[in-house]
């Protein structure tokens, strides 16, 4: 009897067995397969009520479903809708956002409910590129004092959210900030109501106020702010403003991302006191192409003149052929002036345009250029325009001992007054080297140069010039080397002959060609320590054609680099005993984090001017930099600013002061901006949040 039931327990105990391994193989096949039991719970208690098919979790609770995790004190889900309700230090996180929350009611399916009292983290976004902007922009942007960051994470504050699905949230009302210190009283955040925001793509809200330290500053009916590192369709935020010779300015902008690799923006400029200036930029790349265009118009009331400035440039790779186009035009010469955005630009003296294409061959290449120029004092230049220019070019080509190279152009000349026309120049050359101690270049070039000419006086219609030029020059090197310094000199010695020539109309450097006998002696000298350098090179020629004064100007440059860089250039005429151009430039670092630059410009043409500029970064939250133009023949102070940058971990603020000269037709311009940068938002291009710019 006792062995029977031994029995019986024996075979009920593998039927046991059997079957619980059964049920747990069923049971893995049905977690791999089915949704429903995707969601694993760990937690310090948990109970399951069957009646309701619920889990009760208490302490420590942690739920994970499809690479999302819920962290709570006390969680219920409910097993056949997988709807989760979570109290306590409520914490939800998946690849793209952390959210805090003192309660949640969530769908672990969907991903959607509510949340109370939340802080969601927006992570992961790397800053971006930004939009550029032509030169109807305001005059002063800021460097950028967070573009080094990396990682930029967005946070938003609010009683209460509605998660809309996986990564779409709306809230009644919110605070948004980029600041990663206390998220409870940020140093800077956006308050507004009816919060929309799309995680990888945008945050837009209505009745916002900025806040500095829970303090209102400024309010804006709308904002739109981009959180992803692609670029999205929106408004960019206005620039405010006023210009002691401008006016009030309101310059709001649009952005329009066409596609992964185009894009345009849109631009309007009021100017109280000058009128409205429009503008739209265009830019595109895909693998054989990109460009970038600008159109700009602004209708001047003050000076009664309709502004047009167009800006762009094309490249094109087809294959081993090669197309650029570089277009540069404003219809007054006055509008870079008045609108340039830094003293380069309203300095300069030509606005050059030119577009080529060009097809390469063995040691050779072809091309067909188009060369437009505008006369920035004069638009009713005389200047001839190379329209076009046919091109072909033989680079240097070993034949036996010698080199063969050869440049060829036939172009077309146009110009309102003066001669025009066509021209053919044809220059091959032979070279040939030789020497060790003393290398030997020599080189001798032939030149034919024809002309088809209209409105050609006082030249003949079809002149013509047939010539050659020959160079040779010798130079050597003398090396020492010493403990503690490197000591070079290289004496060379040069001689161009081109005999008698006859006067030709002047389109460009090939007239030039001119009647030459002329030796140039150059000793350069270079002494090269471990933590300094300094090198100088004389240069003194002599021209047999200039009579009895053969001595052409005397060239002095000299550089010296290490704790003090210096470089100086001059030229004297003994002829006439006057120095004819010096440049002379110096920095260094006078105390610790800061340094100074000081430059001088001297011409006997007419140009004497200082420049100085200083940088110091005052510690970790404060810099300054300065720069002053100073003219010493008569014009006093010519342009100047002044910038001083309070770094804070999420912002910062510039503020910028300027001074832009007038002239006869312009009074001079002060300005002073007030530049605000808050670390992760890139309203206007990168350029920060201006919050007012003012002038007097």
């Amino acid at each position: 009897m006792r062995a029977q039931k031994s029995e019986s327990r024996i075979q009920n105990s593998e039927v046991f067995v059997f079957r619980l391994l059964f049920w747990l193989l069923a049971s893995g096949f049905w977690l791999l397969t089915s949704d429903a039991f995707a969601t694993t719970i760990t937690a310090d208690h948990l109970e399951y009520f069957r009646s309701e098919n619920k889990y009760v979790a208490t302490g420590n609770v942690r739920m994970e479903k499809g690479g999302s995790v819920l962290l709570a004190d006390r969680a219920i889900l409910y097993d056949t809708t997988s709807d989760a309700e979570a109290f306590g230090h409520v914490t939800f996180e998946d690849a793209t956002t952390l959210i805090n929350a003192e309660r949640a009611e969530m769908n672990l399916d969907t991903k959607t409910g509510r949340l109370y009292n939340t802080i969601i983290l927006i992570k992961d976004r790397k800053g971006g590129t930004g939009q550029s902007k032509g030169q109807g922009s305001q005059d002063i942007v800021a460097k950028g004092a967070f573009a080094r960051e990396g990682k930029i994470e967005y946070r938003i504050r609010s009683d209460k959210i509605e998660k809309l699905s996986d990564s779409h949230y709306y809230a009644p009302e919110a605070t948004f900030t980029t600041c990663t210190d206390d998220p409870s009283d940020p140093d800077w955040c956006f308050r507004g109501e009816k919060v929309d925001i799309v995680v990888g793509k945008k945050l837009t809200t209505k009745n916002v106020t900025y806040r500095v330290k829970g303090l209102p500053v400024l309010y804006s009916p709308f904002l739109w702010a981009p959180l992803a590192s692609d670029r999205e369709t929106g408004f960019l935020f206005p620039v405010f403003g006023n210009s002691s010779t401008k006016g009030f300015q309101f310059s709001p902008s649009f952005f329009w991302a066409i596609d992964e690799n185009k894009d345009a923006t849109f631009y309007l400029d009021y100017y109280s006191k000058r009128g409205l200036g429009k503008g739209i930029e265009y830019r595109y790349l895909d693998f054989t192409s990109k460009g970038t265009w600008y159109l700009y118009h602004l209708r001047d009331s003050e000076l009664s003149k309709t502004f047009y400035e167009i800006k762009g440039s094309h490249d094109q790779q087809l294959g081993d052929i090669r197309a650029f186009a570089d277009i540069n035009y404003v219809n007054e010469e006055d509008f870079l002036k008045e609108y340039g955005r830094d003293r380069n630009l309203r300095i300069q003296r030509f606005l050059q345009s030119s577009a080529e294409i060009s097809v390469p061959f063995r040691n050779s290449r072809a091309y067909l250029l188009g060369q437009h120029w505008i006369d920035l004092q004069n638009t009713s230049s005389e200047e001839p325009q190379r329209l076009p220019e046919l091109g072909y070019v033989v680079n240097a080509t070993s034949i036996g001992p010698l080199l063969f190279s050869m440049t060829s152009t036939a172009t077309n000349f146009i110009r309102d007054k003066g001669p025009k026309g066509q021209r053919i120049d044809i220059s091959p050359t032979l070279a040939y080297s030789f020497g060790d101690a003393v290398r030997v270049f020599q080189s001798l070039s032939l030149r034919e140069t024809a002309y088809n000419l209209s409105n050609s006086d006082p030249f003949d219609s079809s002149p013509h010039r047939e010539t050659f030029e020959y160079r040779a020059n010798a130079l050597t090197r003398f090396t020492r080397n010493y403990a503690a310094a490197t000591h070079i000199i290289e004496p060379s010695l040069s001689f161009a002959f081109i005999p008698q020539t006859h006067p030709l109309p002047v389109f460009d450097s090939a007239e030039l060609f001119n009647k030459t006998a002329q030796a140039s002696f150059s000793l350069y000298n270079s002494l090269a320590f471990r933590k300094f350098s300094l090198a100088s090179t004389l240069t003194q020629s002599l021209n047999f054609h200039a009579g009895d004064r053969p001595l052409a100007p005397t060239a002095l440059a000299v550089s010296l680099s290490g704790p003090v860089t210096l470089t100086y250039d001059m030229s004297y005429n003994f002829n006439t005993g006057h120095t004819e151009t010096m440049n002379t430039s110096i920095s260094t670092q006078i105390i610790k984090n800061t340094s100074i630059r000081l430059s001088e410009y001297y011409s006997r043409s007419g140009t004497t001017q200082l420049n100085a500029e200083i940088a110091s970064i005052l510690s970790k939250r404060l810099m300054f930099a300065t720069n002053a133009w100073y003219d010493l023949k008569g014009k006093g102070l010519r342009d100047s600013s002044f910038l001083l940058r309070y770094l804070q971990q999420c912002w910062a603020i510039d503020a910028v002061f300027t001074r832009k000269p007038g002239d006869d037709q312009r009074a001079t311009e002060y300005k002073f901006t007030l530049l605000v940068q808050l670390k992760g938002l890139e309203f206007g291009g990168g350029r920060g949040l201006t919050l007012y710019e003012f002038g007097y």
